[in-house]
Formats: structure tokens, C-alpha cells, sequence
């Protein structure tokens, strides 16, 4: 038997009290946001697939990715003598409590170097705590780019241009209402 406690199924005691008003909360609270891609960084010896998340209010400039993009750098170079391919992703996230960069390398032997950086202005990026890890949106970014890694790089004849061309975009798409512009 289902009982209901608010909008959190009842079916599992664990799930009562705190934990019930605490999970509701969170799924009111959430909305998707937009994640931009940006063009490939091509390096003499890497390429990397940066996208921009932005929450809702906050926007980004070239600045602000230059900025990020420097400090991926700096990690990047590190992941390279560390054994990376030359394939990475970074997606700087622009949230409602700072600023995060995700910093990923694939690596040899099927692995990845994951590197969270955070700080409340992007030229302000320091390593993030111990224990930190990506949130829900970071992660589906990160998430798309194992699909695609595996689908284009190791299921595929190693297609680098379709891996780069895969990218993920959740821009809101203007609607079409089918009157042409300008009458």
C-alpha cells in the first residue's frame, strides 16, 4: 500500500518526515538551465569542448571565458603529463552561489581527470573543496560527453570531427509561428 506525505511517495519509512520535505523542496525548486556550447579550443596537441551553464539572471561575456579558460588551461597541461589523450571537456557554470569550472581529461586506460574549480568571481577560481563534486547540471553535460566519447572515439573509427561536432545544447529554440518576418 502507496500513502502519499505531501508530494514524496510514503512507501518507504526512510523517506518520511525531513527526508519526504526535504526531497519535495528540492524538486520544486529545480529548473533545467541552458547550457551553451562554444566553440572547440584547438590546441597544437588537445581539443576541448567548452559549454557555459547559466542560471537564471546570470550571463556570461567573452571575458568571463577567457578567464575560465586559463585556468582549465593551467589544469590541462597538468592532465597531460599526468597521461591524458588530448580530448577535454570544461563547462564553466555561472550559479545562483558562485562560479564553478569543471575541468575534464580523458585518459589512458578508459579513465578521466576530473578537476572542480570555484569562486565567487570567474578571475577568483580556486580548487574546490575536498569531497566536491559536479551538481545535476554540470553533471549532465558531463554525462553527454561519455555518451559521446564512447559513441564517436572508442565504438567508432576515432572520429574526432563528429566527436566535437556532438555537442549538447538546451537553449531555449525560438518558436516559429509560421508568419514570415517582416509582413
Amino acid at each position: 500500500m502507496c500513502g502519499k506525505t505531501g508530494s514524496v511517495p510514503a512507501s518507504d519509512p526512510a523517506l518520511a518526515g525531513a527526508a519526504a520535505v526535504a526531497l519535495t523542496g528540492l524538486a520544486e525548486a529545480y529548473r533545467p538551465r541552458p547550457i551553451t556550447p562554444l566553440m572547440p579550443w584547438r590546441f597544437s596537441h588537445r581539443l576541448v569542448k567548452p559549454y557555459v551553464i547559466t542560471a537564471r539572471g546570470r550571463q556570461w561575456d567573452d571575458h568571463m571565458v577567457e578567464a575560465a579558460r586559463g585556468t582549465a588551461t593551467r589544469q590541462l597541461d597538468f592532465d597531460d603529463a599526468m597521461g591524458a589523450v588530448g580530448l577535454g571537456v570544461v563547462v564553466l557554470h555561472l550559479g545562483d552561489d558562485g562560479i564553478y569550472l569543471v575541468v575534464q581529461s580523458w585518459a589512458k586506460d578508459f579513465q578521466s581527470r576530473l578537476s572542480i574549480f570555484s569562486g565567487m568571481e570567474v578571475d577568483d577560481l580556486r580548487p574546490a573543496p575536498i569531497g566536491a563534486a559536479p551538481c545535476v547540471w554540470e553533471l549532465e553535460v558531463l554525462s553527454h560527453e561519455r555518451a559521446s566519447y564512447v559513441h564517436h572515439i572508442l565504438s567508432a573509427d576515432v572520429d574526432i570531427d563528429a566527436w566535437l561536432d556532438d555537442a549538447l545544447d538546451t537553449r531555449p529554440k525560438a518558436k516559429y509561428d509560421g508568419i514570415p518576418s517582416g509582413t
